[in-house]
C-alpha cells in the first residue's frame, strides 16, 4: 500500500477508558479502521490497545499521541 492510499484510509479516534490505566496512558490515539477480527487495535504509532479496554471518540480528546500525529502520511495537493 502506497503513501497516497493510507492517506485516505479510514481512521478511529481511539484512547484508553479511564479505568483501563491511569492518565498517562489515556492518550488520543489514531487507529486504522479495524476489519472486526481483532482483539486489539494497532495505533499509527505502534501502539496496542485491547479492544476491552479501548474508548472510541467522535472528536479529538485529551492529549494526542504525537508519534500518531508524526505517522499520518502528507495529503496530496490538488
Amino acid at each position: 500500500m502506497n503513501a497516497s492510499q493510507r492517506a485516505r484510509d479510514p481512521v478511529l479516534l481511539v484512547r484508553r477508558r479511564d479505568d483501563a490505566g491511569g492518565e498517562r496512558e489515556r492518550s488520543c490515539h489514531l487507529v486504522p479502521m479495524p476489519d472486526g477480527t481483532l482483539s486489539a487495535l494497532v495505533a499509527l504509532c505502534g501502539e496496542r490497545i485491547e479492544v476491552g479496554t479501548a474508548e472510541l471518540l467522535p472528536e479529538p480528546e485529551g492529549m494526542p499521541c504525537v508519534a500518531c500525529l508524526l505517522s499520518v502520511p502528507p495529503r496530496e495537493a490538488g
